[in-house]
Order: C-alpha cells, then structure tokens, then sequence
C-alpha cells in the first residue's frame, strides 16, 4: 500500500513539473542528499525540482495530501546534514531552478529574488546598479543560493561590520507545510512593499536559520546599499594565535574591518609553535580613499602590537574572485575536510581557543596515529568571533564532491582510511560538545549542531508549539533543529 500511495504522490508531482524533473533513481537520490560530510541513512523516494513558486507550492500541497516529508534543498554545500533525508516516504525538493530576479528597487534599496538565485548571481546583478547587500555572500557562492544561505545562515564577505545574511532579510515568502502561502514584514500588507522588516512581529525571523523545518523559502527581499568605490587591504603575521584573537577581538569592537579572516595550523604540544603560522587578513571599504586609509592607519596601529604586516595576497585573491572557494573543498592528495565552529563573543574568544587547543592536545595521539591535519580559522562576524577547526584526512568523496564542485574521481588518490574517517567524526562531536558546554552560538545548525538541547526548557517548549503549529505532522525536514 506505501508504495502505490508514493507512486500516486510522484505521478502528481510528475504532473506539475515535469516527469523528467522528478528523478526516482537511487544515483540521482544519493547525489542530491548527500552532503559534504554526511551521507543519509535512508535514500529519499524522488528528487522533485519545480520552476516556480507557484509550482512549489503545488508540491508542497500533494505532499501533504500524501503524507509525504519534504526536504528543501539548496546548492548542496552544507557539512551538516541539513537535507539529509530521515525517514520513510520523503522527496528532496531542489529549488536551484526557481532563478527570478523578481524586482530591483533602486529608489528604495531593496532587491527580491527567487531562492534558487545563488549569492554570485544576485551580487552581479545588483552590481549593474551600483549596490550590494551589505553581508553579500559565502565563498561558495557560485553554487550557495540565497533560499540556502537563509535557511541554514551565512558570513564572509562584509560579515565582520555587517553581520550575517540573516540581519539583512527584509522580508520573506514561505510555503507552510499545508501548501498555504504566507509573507512577511511589510510585504505582508495587503497592497504592500516589502521595504521594512518590523511590521509586527518579526515574522521574518522565524524562518531564518530554520533549515526548512517550518517552511519552504520561495522569495526573499534584502537590503542593499551603495557600493563602496574604495577598497584596501591588509594582511599581519602573528607569533601565537593567542596574539592574533586578541587584535581581532579589538578590531571587531572597532568595526573598521569589512572583512576580517584568520588561520593557522594546530600544532601538538611536542611540535615546533613556529609551524602554526597564525595570520589575520582584513578588508577595508569606504567611500573615499581618505577614509579608507584613515580606517586602515587605526587598523595597523591595533595588530600593530604584536602583528608584523605582510604582503596582503589572500584578502586581494579573495576579493578579486569571492565566490570560488569551492575548488579548495578537494584535494588533490585524496584527503577529506570538515569544519566545525563556533560564534562566541569578543570577551569568551580567548577562553574558548584555549578550550579548543587543549581538546586537541588531549586527542594529540589520535591525530598524529590516523595523519590528520588541521588548521584553526577564526573571523569577526558582526559582534562575535567565529572559531572553526578545519579537520582534513584520508577518506573517499562523496557523491557531491565529484558530482557538483568540478572535481574528478582520478584527482582523489590513495586508498581511504576508515580509522581515519571514524576519528574525524570523533573529533568532530567532541568539538560540537564543547561548544555546546561554552554556550556557543552556531551558523548552518541543520541536524549536526545541538539546538534544542542548549535552550531553556520554557524557549525549548515554544519552539516545539510552533512546529506543531506550522507543521502538525512533522514533515519539513525532518530532524532539522531536532525537530520531528
């Protein structure tokens, strides 16, 4: 009987959008919720990709008269198990054709676009009027679409004086799990632009970082600004990271930095600490030259303490082409890597890098016997400090790797190392756990991160009311935020 209900869900569908646009075979499932860590442990019924939002809507219907789960899915990119498909009778519904650029309101300062519109596409678009969104996108954003970007959150460019993609959604529209329609913010008025987000409520905020567990993205409105005409650079090597989160932690309090990033690597405690290599790297807009270089003197005189300036490459690079860090998700050695963060605020940031360094110095054995590398990135985005460990070793791609990013199966060499494989899982749900005991704050939660288990048992008991109110039976994402 489950079967024949399944076939009858997928024939309609296949009546809205298209047979060839839902793809029932077990390839195609397996590419589509996998992701770049994760693979699911039951493979989802169908792949089903609309072309409108009307056709979403459709879909989202039919999946509920058929006591079908729906699993939204953006460009693919996410590290933690977002769409990864949990359960019996689920579809993964790709939004990656939904491309509109609806409406550019220069007047107003506002762009709507579609969710399957990726981060590289909007900024080029909004270029051509000489604005940006503040925050304006991940580095992956050649693949990262918007409706992605939103649902599990996102930082990098202009993060560390704007924020996130989450502070600059003016205004949402959302399939609910019944197949109703709803917007948010000012667009919510009858008749209405959607130009302001407090009308109310915040409405829009309730589908930020959900991960599709109470809705479906169709649209979404941001804010633009003027396109800064003056750019300069900055780069500053450090002897300890310790040195470098305490400048970072200045200039974050500063906001003078658009952009600021750090790395270096983890070194044992028997290692040579000059390998750690720690650097900062900053961006600095403004609307004039002066300005620029007034930002930056103030910015040398903070990382100047303990900081020696270095030729700036890497902030240069990353600007010159911001959205094509995805080549540097391979490897050409065979090797796999994961990250694993934290947001902490300016005054926890030091504290919890030394709560990172002696989680790995405890594990330091495991690292060196499984050959896994790692390197520590930091940043400033907005009022907080990221922390993100990169953990790289040897393991086989998943399907996404070679499927979506470019690469080829001969550019992975050697034979996997499940040792390995099962250490970075470990070392990865240590990290988790110690970030949940400093009270961390988390990006692209999906169903990796503790949510639920960290919030009081009175907010934990109104985020389950409105699931149940927004999805009775329980089939947006399933498991996302640890949600039924």
């Amino acid at each position: 009987m489950s079967a024949e209900i399944e076939l009858h869900a997928l024939n309609a569908m296949s009546d809205v959008v298209g047979s060839e646009h839902v793809r029932r075979d077990s390839e195609s499932c397996r590419y589509f919720s996998s992701d770049l860590f994760f693979e699911p442990p039951v493979l989802p019924i169908a792949v089903v990709s609309p072309a409108t939002r009307d056709d979403v809507v459709r879909i989202v219907q039919i999946a509920s008269n058929e006591n079908v789960s729906i699993v939204p899915r953006g460009g693919g990119l996410s590290y933690t198990g977002g769409y990864l498909s949990q359960g019996p009778r689920c579809i993964i519904l790709d939004t990656t054709r939904l491309t509109r650029i609806i409406e550019i309101n220069d007047d107003d300062q506002y762009v709507t676009v579609e969710a399957g519109v990726t981060w590289q596409m909007l900024d080029e678009v909004v270029a051509q009027h000489g604005l940006r969104v503040p925050h304006f996108g991940p580095a992956t954003g050649r693949v990262s679409t918007i409706g992605g970007g939103l649902s599990q959150n996102t930082v990098l460019f202009g993060s560390a004086q704007y924020g996130s993609a989450a502070d600059h959604v003016l205004s949402l529209e959302v399939a609910l799990a019944d197949g109703s329609r709803v917007k948010t913010g000012s667009g919510a008025i009858r008749g209405g632009e959607p130009f302001f987000r407090y009308h109310g409520p915040d409405l829009t905020g309730l589908f930020l970082g959900d991960c599709g567990a109470l809705g479906v993205k169709l649209s979404a409105t941001l804010q633009l600004m003027p396109r800064p005409p003056s750019i300069d650079f900055a780069s500053f090597a450090f002897p300890t990271f310790e040195a470098m989160i305490a400048a970072e932690t200045e200039i974050g309090r500063s906001r003078l930095a658009t952009d600021l990033l750090g790395a270096g690597n983890y070194v044992p405690p028997d290692g040579d600490a000059a390998e750690a290599k720690p650097a900062m790297h900053l961006v600095v807009e403004g609307y004039s030259a002066r300005d620029v270089s007034e930002r930056l003197d103030r910015l040398r005189q903070i990382a100047g303490h303990q900081g020696k300036e270095v030729e700036p490459t890497v902030p240069r690079f990353l600007r010159d082409r911001p959205f094509n860090f995805l080549t540097s998700l391979l490897s050409d050695d065979g090797r796999m890597q994961a990250w694993t963060h934290g947001i902490v605020p300016f005054s926890q940031a030091l504290h919890v890098f030394g709560a990172i360094t002696a989680f790995f110095n405890a594990k330091a054995a495991l690292i060196a016997r499984c050959c896994i590398d790692i390197t520590i990135s930091t940043g400033v985005m907005g009022r907080g400090v990221l922390l993100e460990p990169v953990i790289r070793w040897r393991d086989q791609p998943r399907a996404i790797h070679l499927g979506g990013l470019g690469g080829a199966p001969e550019a992975w060499a050697g034979t996997p190392d499940e040792a390995a494989t099962t250490a970075a899982m470990q070392l990865r749900r240590g990290l988790r756990d110690l970030f949940r005991r400093e009270c961390a704050a988390h990006l692209q939660i999906g169903k990796f991160y503790a949510y639920r288990d960290g919030l009081t048992e009175e907010t934990d008991d109104m985020v389950r009311r409105l699931k149940h109110a927004l999805d009775p039976q329980g089939r947006m994402n399933p498991g996302a935020l640890g949600l039924g």
